[in-house]
């Protein structure tokens, strides 16, 4: 069988999709090159259906709008799509995590999606697509092989997946959307251009506790939010620290801050030690640095100037692929501030997995 590409291959991909939002399709060519197929954009509609599931239930898709919900479009029954089934029934207990529904679509009569539902004891529908109508609707072609969607509240498209690992799609799958379901977010922050007051916080290697700003002789103050866990936050690590290396020359002081009330201080520990990280990372357990700055997703970055007025707030870069990048957001915003400017792109919609609050 052809290895296809990895988790993060696929998130390249899908870069220079992101940028076409706006438009309602996008044609996208599978990287093995069976043939063109034309699937809903980012941020466009998702259109409406009603399916029943194999037990016949009626699911309308107009239901789940306050929702995220993941689409597996599966070609039919076999070994492989029983793989694929199997690894979505293990991944369940994350799906549900980071609050999203999942539903395998297929173009089969119930009795034959019954018996597969309950071969492998399922733990999600099967929603039955007779004659694959509504699969076309979503740019599935009759036979294509494995095409998935994750869907944002209000049914918008957030992630097509036109390229799948059938035995690891449910890990695939999870930790995609786990990156981009939260992207939207954060829109403009209304502490642009307003002072962003100093704070102390516990050092997550048990030495104490540091200031945000520090001694306050720098030219700007980078606060980058981070997770221990997220695979969207851990593949800026590397590029982090390259930045801090780059810019603390220049007179920029960054520093790290953990607000994930599910990651233990042990684990952040290690994991700054393990990416050598030199810059501080601060532990924000109770999250008030987060709701102050109304940070919602890692990673996450909050630029202050010299006099701690927040005049850069959104993402580092357009990309997790630093081949692929076409906006470098952060550096710019620094190459501003360094020049003694005020950057011109002041605020970008950063992506990322969600910031785990405690709950009250």
């Amino acid at each position: 069988m052809r290895r296809m590409p990895s988790i993060k291959a696929l998130l390249f991909t899908l870069a220079g999709v992101w940028a076409a939002a706006g438009l309602g399709i996008y044609s996208l060519t599978r990287l093995d090159h069976q043939q063109d197929i034309t699937m809903l954009l980012p941020r466009s509609q998702a259109p409406s259906f009603s399916l029943p599931d194999q037990s016949g239930k009626l699911h309308d898709l107009r239901d789940y709008e306050k929702r995220s919900v993941a689409l597996a479009f599966l070609p039919g029954d076999s070994d492989e799509v029983r793989g694929e089934l199997r690894s979505l029934k293990n991944e369940m207990k994350r799906f549900d995590k980071i609050g999203v529904k999942v539903f395998a679509v297929a173009a089969m009569e119930k009795a034959t999606a019954r018996q597969l539902h309950e071969s492998e004891q399922l733990n999600f529908p099967i929603l039955t697509d007779v004659g694959g109508k509504i699969g076309q609707q979503f740019g599935v072609a009759p036979g294509r092989p494995y095409v998935s969607y994750v869907l944002g509240p209000e049914r918008k498209v957030l992630l097509p997946i036109a390229t799948v690992q059938p035995k690891e799609h449910g890990t695939q799958l999870v930790e995609l959307a786990s990156c981009f379901f939260d992207t939207f977010a954060s829109g403009t922050n209304p502490l642009i251009d307003k002072p962003v007051a100093d704070a102390t916080l516990p050092r997550v290697n048990g030495k104490g506790t540091e200031t945000l700003y520090s001694d306050k002789k720098q030219k700007a103050t980078v606060l980058l939010f981070l997770s221990a866990r997220c695979p969207c936050s851990g593949g800026y690590d590397v590029r982090n620290q390259a930045l801090a290396d780059a810019y603390q020359s220049k007179g920029v002081r960054f520093v790290a801050i953990n607000s994930s009330a599910d990651e233990t201080d042990a684990e952040i520990a290690a994991h700054a030690k393990a990416h050598g990280f030199t810059f501080p990372v601060l532990r924000d357990a109770d999250h008030k640095i987060a709701d102050t700055l109304n940070a919602q997703v890692t990673p996450e970055a909050f630029v202050m100037d010299a006099q701690g007025i927040l005049r850069y707030h959104g993402r580092i870069d357009d990309s997790r692929d630093e081949k692929t990048i076409l906006s470098h957001d952060l550096r710019n915003a620094l190459d501003f501030l360094v020049a003694g400017q005020n950057p011109k792109v002041k605020s970008t919609t950063p992506f990322g997995c969600s910031i785990a609050r405690q709950k009250n």
